[in-house]
């Protein structure tokens, strides 16, 4: 799922919109905020956008009409609501969903609002994906109505398509009027309001009907947001608002660019299948020049297979065959004296020289007892003789400590 940004704009107010940008996954990946179209145009990179206006500036209604056809539908929904309308019916565009038991759910907004409206953005190149009402994004139905106030206005949803807006101050009034003049009453009613709005409390108090308070903390996005399902529903972009991407105008300032970008992939692929040309041959010759050696220490072999078994069985023969002492080799007087050297922290190890059957290490330490402690232990070792000599300096004792194997 793609990343996305809710707006809630407020034709009154272009120049402080409420957001929330949200990843992939659902989880708010931006605190909700605020800004102009400048602040928003690089939050918008890369994600869907959907744009609530304000539900003022809208209507959402429910008509009737007795045909399956849509181009019919379309024809007949503006007379069905001209007389719900501030505007002219050819000063007004509609939107429609989709239609259950002939009753059509719609959307109007006035023409010339949402030309505005999409040209700002676009200026900005904030690509819109879906435009509708705020009032679409919260719960409503016969049975459970919901009202949701903000600080200064108020929407009720009084079925999934149908919705009033007022004046706060009026809330109280023209729900019970909707309420006495409801054919089938609700069961109950979502009531949204900020929680620090001590005022909303008590503003439903004299209506009698059961009430569930749900609050919010910042703004009514908090609510919205919840509700992302029911935005695509009622989308203002469909027909000749439908949505088109640039994506040729957008892409020519990156057309060099990307012919850059595929000369350079062809040079790759060449480069790279030269080198892997290079690489063989390289490997034929490693090839014959490890056959060359395997030849020169196996005379007698005339197979080229097992090559590397075959040498270590050979270097074992080699070695359980040999006269010399194996007990005087570097590794085992190391093997003999180096645990008594591993776990001394006193003195520091520079170098180590390895002649015949002995071995000269050249030691630093801070005083003699320290070199002498350690050339004691490496005495009492069987098969191994130490010889020291220690030269003393200012602040250190340099020694070097001869060990050579007995016998």
């Amino acid at each position: 799922m793609s990343e996305f940004l809710l707006i809630h704009y407020k034709p009154d107010h272009p120049s402080n919109m409420q957001y929330w940008a949200m990843g992939a996954d659902q989880h708010a990946s931006i605190t909700l905020g605020h800004g102009d179209l400048d602040e928003l145009k690089s939050l918008a990179r890369g994600k869907k956008v959907t744009i609530l206006i304000d539900a003022h500036y809208t209507t959402l209604a429910t008509v009737t009409v007795p045909s399956k056809n849509r181009s019919k539908q379309m024809q007949a929904v503006p007379y069905a609501m001209e007389d719900n309308l501030a505007e002219d019916i050819d000063d007004t565009y509609f939107a429609l969903g989709k239609a259950e038991d002939n009753q059509v759910p719609v959307i109007a907004i006035q023409r010339k609002l949402l030309e505005q409206t999409l040209d700002s953005f676009h200026q900005k190149q904030i690509f819109v994906d879906a435009i509708t009402a705020d009032s679409v994004a919260i719960p409503g139905s016969e049975h459970q109505w919901s009202v949701l106030l903000d600080e200064d206005s108020a929407l009720i949803k009084t079925r999934h398509s149908q919705a009033h807006c007022c004046d706060r101050e009026n809330l109280a009034v023209i729900l019970q009027a909707l309420l006495d003049q409801a054919v089938t009453k609700p069961d109950s009613i979502n009531y949204y309001y900020k929680a620090d709005d001590s005022e909303a409390e008590f503003m439903l108090d004299d209506v009698d009907i059961k009430k569930h308070v749900i609050t919010y903390q910042n703004h009514a996005l908090e609510i919205f947001v919840q509700n992302l399902r029911e935005i695509h529903h009622l989308n203002l972009l469909q027909g000749e608002f439908t949505p088109k991407r640039e994506s040729s105008t957008w892409f020519k300032p990156w057309k060099s660019v990307a012919i850059l970008a595929g000369l350079w992939l062809v040079f790759e692929l060449t480069h790279a299948a030269l080198l892997s040309s290079q690489l063989e041959e390289k490997n034929l010759q490693l090839s014959r020049q490890i056959e060359k050696e395997f030849k020169r220490a196996i005379p007698e072999a005339r197979k080229m297979s097992n090559m590397k078994k075959r040498v270590k069985v050979r270097l074992k023969e080699l070695k359980s065959t040999g006269t010399g002492d194996n007990e005087n080799g570097f590794l085992q007087i190391l093997s003999k004296v180096s645990p008594v050297l591993k776990d001394n922290d006193k003195l520091d190890i520079n170098a180590a020289v390895y002649k015949s059957n002995y071995v000269d290490l050249d030691l630093t330490a801070k005083n003699l007892n320290d070199i002498e402690q350690v050339k004691n232990k490496l005495s009492e070792i069987k098969g191994i003789k130490t010889v020291l000599s220690t030269t003393v300096e200012k602040g250190s004792v340099k020694g070097r400590l001869r060990l050579e194997a007995k016998g």
